[in-house]
């Protein structure tokens, strides 16, 4: 039979029926939407660019990234993470420290400065070990930033109409759960709940978790969801 992969794309493009976005809390790796979309519809998906939609607020994970995400697995020797070095967890990083970029800020002139402005301070830190060329990404990106154009929208107003509109939403993320060892938790109980999120950034089995949070709040929080209206 025909299998699928989906990284970063939502597993939604399966249903030809379904509208799908891809949330402000992801961090956003252009290349790897184009190249995954291909792949889609090389194995016969219908529809498949007119059925995403990327928001204008989600973090940009860069080729930067990556290489740094590698150089700092390697630091750790012994005691590394275990990251896909796909370079999510760097991108997250840089958000947090207000120096990331957003998908909405590829259509700003302060784009390339900033960008070469980050990749400067990983320089100053890995030297000459930081195998990645920024004024590369930057072409790289005058390009992209026209072709993503299509799929941008503003991820507040789409899902205020969509809830307007009493559609049905159904969340994609990580796999936030482990349920090995774990009864159906009839009792609601918080402490069982807690326990099996294990890549939660504040509930799970720190450090090794993944770079945000997997819990309904993230949920939330990550896409405008109104939450008197989650069943």
């Amino acid at each position: 039979g025909q299998t699928y992969d989906f990284h970063l794309l939502p597993s939604g493009l399966m249903d030809p029926k379904t509208d799908n976005m891809i949330g402000t809390s992801v961090v956003f790796n252009v290349e790897a939407f184009f190249m995954e979309m291909a792949k889609l519809e090389s194995k016969g998906l219908p529809r498949v660019h007119e059925r995403i939609h990327v928001s204008s607020r989600c973090h940009l994970n860069f080729a930067l990234h990556a290489a740094v995400d590698g150089l700092s697995e390697e630091e750790l020797g012994t005691n590394r993470i275990g990251t896909t070095k796909r370079g999510v967890g760097p991108a997250y990083s840089t958000k947090a420290a207000r120096d990331g970029l957003r998908v909405e800020d590829m259509y700003d002139e302060s784009f390339e400065p900033r960008l070469r402005s980050l990749a400067e301070g990983y320089r100053k830190r890995y030297g000459q070990l930081l195998e990645y060329s920024v004024e590369d990404e930057i072409q790289r990106f005058r390009v992209y930033k026209e072709k993503l154009r299509p799929y941008i929208v503003d991820a507040v107003e789409y899902m205020e109409a969509k809830q307007r509109e009493n559609c049905s939403v159904l969340v994609e993320g990580c796999q936030a759960l482990s349920m090995t060892g774990c009864n159906t938790n009839v009792n609601g109980d918080p402490a069982d709940t807690l326990s099996r999120l294990v890549l939660d950034l504040d509930y799970g089995s720190y450090p090794y978790v993944t770079a945000s949070h997997c819990s309904i709040g993230g949920c939330i929080q990550g896409l405008a969801l109104n939450r008197h209206k989650i069943k």
